[in-house]
């Protein structure tokens, strides 16, 4: 029952299910609550029934008859006063027409019905009426001491003794007719007490459930819904309060190491119950100063009150670290859970809300970026911040001036040493901040949403040269690009394909790189972007081969044409041990796969040589067969290159 009733869920409930023993007590109440408005309602008209009743047999008719009564008296008083000469004819006249003006009203339609079931007391005002009608011309004649009086009196005298008793018995009757229905009075009475008493408790209890459900989802407004967590809502209501008294803090934004790629691998419900897990670790060793929230879907912030020391927040971090490392297992598979952290200080590091959160997940970044298990917010982070900013807000005025500077890397076939590639490499050098690297500048347009940009703009620029470095190349020279993770979303292939035509390029000239780990965020996804740029007839580099998190399984099923691996692996492998065995397990997986490799960073001649005895026939990118070459450099290589292999 205490389930049934609770007014907000526990970590692992349905966000927003109510219980359908809730939905039944609602309905009932509401109908309860309609079934005595009703009932009250109909108690009502009834009560006015009666009333409406009561008035009309206690109040109408009987004062008609009496002021009837009254006025035949008062008629005949005045006949025997105007015998004696006593008022005037006019006043008389007046006396006559009231009385004359009464009888009509007991006959009227308003009355029948009542007089109907009283068949004597409607005759006996009939002949009061007619009487009264007939003795018209004998009132207009009668002057003072004329015997006429005497006629009229005798006329009307009769009627007074019978009035007077039907007065009294319509009075008794009334008043036994009121007795009779004071018991219902009372009955009607007593319901309506009731009903509107029972109403009314319905009702609060109605109004209370319905307050403790609009207090449970607004609770629910302040919560994740998977972990039962605070959210950023909640956050900052508990955060600002303390900002507000300068009240000392920690910030801590904290996030699972590779908890992405096991989303990926394992899939949503397992990654959800691995946060899950998670947080109610982190929940478990909480002290009374610390307080968690889950203001993104990945991470979690823990708020430390009087944590500001760095040897503090050390320790708090190692105890974080501790709680996590034990070994879970989730569907089968296990886990030991790593934490990366991102530490921000108030007011030392930020003075507001906005600015700590921010500063937090910037740390946080650089956590991920450098493969660090923790970062405190240092001032100069501000500084690159700013710095990245800049770039990316001066990059447009640069591209259309054309002041970033493209170089092509040969893609050479050995040991015949035909040039099949061209690889476009990007930098900048920018005014105030000097030489950008191309992995700096890719950096940064992707992080500010110019990824898109600088490649169409780089491709443009290559497709204006890439027919006449074709005419001397004795292969099919094509060009490599590097497509950034927000370009590479199905039909990109069809901007890249305007730009082509455009030029009267063939699509065959022009090769995509794409990035395994981008490759890898939803494999699924990828198989259907590059089925889409198969077909439009480009062809696809996966790069990065062997740093990444690839399953074979994936990899097998990816419609690529390249692996090109990273330039790490050829470092150093011209000495026996650890690099070279690794390179040889690199280039069996790639002859499973049967997909050529492109080796990378092959910068001295040692290493060739060792390439040579490892492949017969392998694909060659490094200084020691020509360091990145200038547009206009380009053309005089290619010239060198086809005749060296023609004097070969």
């Amino acid at each position: 029952m205490k389930r049934i009733f609770s007014s907000y869920p526990r970590i692992g409930g349905q966000y927003g299910r109510m219980h359908p023993f809730k939905f039944l007590i609602g309905g009932l109440l509401l109908a309860t609550i309609v079934w005595l408005s009703s009932s009250a309602t109909h108690t009502l008209m009834n009560i006015r029934q009666h009333n409406s009743l009561l008035e009309h047999r206690t109040y109408e008719v009987p004062w008609s008859l009496m002021q009837l009564q009254l006025e035949v008296g008062r008629f005949l008083d005045a006949v025997r006063l105007r015998h004696s000469d006593a008022v005037s004819q006019e006043d008389f006249m007046l006396r006559y027409d009231i009385l004359w003006s009464r009888t009509p009203i007991l006959l009227s339609d308003k009355f029948k019905r009542t007089l109907s079931d009283k068949p004597d007391l409607w005759l006996l005002i009939r002949q009061i009426h007619t009487r009264v009608r007939a003795l018209e011309p004998h009132v207009q004649t009668l002057q003072p001491g004329n015997a006429d009086y005497l006629f009229i009196l005798t006329e009307l005298s009769p009627y007074l003794e019978p009035l007077s008793r039907t007065v009294t018995a319509t009075m008794h009757d009334n008043v036994r007719f009121y007795a009779e229905y004071d018991q219902t009075y009372r009955k009607l009475g007593a319901e309506l007490y009731w009903q509107i008493i029972m109403l009314f408790f319905v009702l609060s209890i109605l109004l209370l459930l319905l307050f403790r459900e609009l207090r449970r989802y607004w609770l629910l407004q302040l919560q994740d819904p998977l972990t039962g967590l605070p959210n950023r809502f909640a956050l900052q209501r508990y955060m600002i309060p303390m900002i507000e008294q300068k009240d000392p803090f920690s910030v801590m934004v904290l996030e699972l190491k590779d908890f992405t790629e096991h989303h990926h691998r394992f899939g949503f419900k397992v990654a959800d119950r691995l946060l899950q897990e998670c947080c109610q670790r982190l929940q478990q060793i909480l002290q009374a100063n610390e307080f968690i929230a889950q203001p993104s879907q990945n991470g979690v912030v823990i708020l430390s009150k009087g944590v500001v020391e760095l040897a503090e927040v050390r320790a708090q971090m190692s105890r974080f670290r501790q709680a996590l490392a034990e070994k879970t297992v989730i569907n089968g598979h296990h886990f030991h859970m790593e934490a990366i952290m991102g530490v921000v200080l108030f007011p030392a590091d930020a003075d507001n809300l906005v600015d700590l959160l921010a500063r937090g997940e910037l740390a946080l970044d650089l956590c991920k970026q450098q493969q660090l298990p923790y970062v405190f917010f240092d001032p100069s982070l501000l500084k690159e911040m700013s710095r990245r900013q800049q770039l990316a807000k001066d990059l447009p005025a640069a591209l259309d001036s054309d002041a970033l500077t493209l170089q092509l890397q040969p893609i050479v076939e050995w040991p015949n040493q035909h040039c099949i590639g061209l690889q476009v490499l990007m930098s900048w050098h920018h005014p105030t901040f000097g030489n950008i690297s191309a992995t700096e500048l890719l950096r940064v347009t992707e992080q500010y949403q110019r990824s898109e940009q600088l490649t169409f703009w780089a491709l443009q620029s290559i497709c204006t040269q890439l027919a006449t470095w074709q005419r001397y190349s004795t292969m099919s020279l094509f060009v490599s690009l590097k497509i950034p993770a927000a370009i590479f979303r199905l039909g990109m292939e069809q901007s890249l394909l305007t730009i082509l035509a455009q030029h009267e390029i063939s699509p065959h000239s022009l090769v995509l790189e794409v990035n395994e780990s981008v490759a890898m965020k939803d494999p699924r996804q990828a198989v259907r972007i590059m089925q889409g740029v198969r077909a439009s007839g480009m062809r696809i580099i996966l790069t990065e081969f062997g740093s990444g998190s690839s399953a074979l399984g994936y990899l097998s099923q990816l419609p690529i044409n390249w692996l090109q691996l990273d330039a790490t692996f050829c470092s150093g492998i011209e000495y026996e041990g650890g690099p070279r065995s690794q390179l040889e397990t690199l280039f069996s997986i790639a002859d499973v796969l049967n997909y050529p490799v492109i080796c990378t960073g092959v910068d001295h001649p040692t290493e060739l040589v060792v390439l040579e005895e490892l492949a017969s026939t392998l694909l060659v990118q490094g200084d020691t067969i020509s360091e990145p070459l200038l547009i206009t450099e380009v053309e005089t290589w290619l010239k060198k290159a086809v005749s060296s292999s023609s004097e070969e």
